[in-house]
């Protein structure tokens, strides 16, 4: 019978049936140092014969070599009415990571700056925390996010990853998007105390939109 050929990158399943082990057995050997796997786009982990069997002999922690890491351009707006200013910011922001000479991707998000579960946004984390960037850049710091950028900033300094700020200046839209962003806060908590349907949730909203109309 032919041996079966096994392929280059294990998954860590064909790992663990290579020694004859568990998937859960690996796991715990790379909680304890014992292997060091490397890591796919989709965070999922991947093995080579050779680690493998260096980690039966007993010797020390081996792991492939790592991909070059991204740099990251982040944009974003508030709603799809600005998609032209969206296309304002990846046109910079792409400049800027081209000049770079290395590879880049670019995220966009269309949504408020306090909402921290915009689908990009994520994306952006997930990619700093599995350490597959280099640098994330942005146009101007509240296209980032509007508060807990300092947040963003350890989590990337954590991971060894560079976070630049193209423009420090306001962008013009700034106070306009910050009223919208502080209204629909106060939206969101109004309809959780009153009900949306209330005649007070009503109120409340129509006070504040009056207070903010002339920003």
């Amino acid at each position: 019978m032919a041996e079966k050929t096994l392929p280059k990158y294990l998954t860590i399943s064909q790992a663990a049936e290579y020694l004859n082990t568990t998937p859960n057995t690996l796991r715990v050997w790379e909680r304890e140092g014992k292997i060091k796997p490397t890591r796919t786009a989709g965070n999922q982990r991947r093995y080579t014969v050779e680690m493998l069997d260096a980690t039966l002999a007993g010797k020390k922690p081996t792991s492939l070599a790592s991909p070059a890491k991204l740099i990251l351009g982040y944009c974003r707006v508030s709603s799809s009415h600005q998609k032209d200013d969206l296309k304002r910011q990846e046109a910079v922001v792409t400049h800027f990571c081209e000049m770079q000479g290395k590879s880049f991707k670019i995220i966009s998000d269309i949504g408020s700056g306090l909402n921290y579960n915009k689908k990009g946004l994520k994306e952006l984390i997930h990619l700093i925390c599995t350490e597959q960037c280099s640098q994330v850049v942005v146009n101007y710091q509240d296209r980032l996010v509007r508060f807990g950028f300092d947040l963003i900033k350890d989590i990337c300094q954590e991971h060894d990853v560079e976070l630049t700020v193209i423009n420090q200046t306001k962008t013009e839209s700034s106070n306009e998007e910050l009223v919208k962003d502080v209204l629909s806060v106060i939206t969101v908590y109004s309809a959780k105390l009153y009900g949306k349907r209330s005649h007070h949730n009503e109120k409340i909203i129509k006070t504040n939109q009056e207070l903010f109309k002339d920003h």
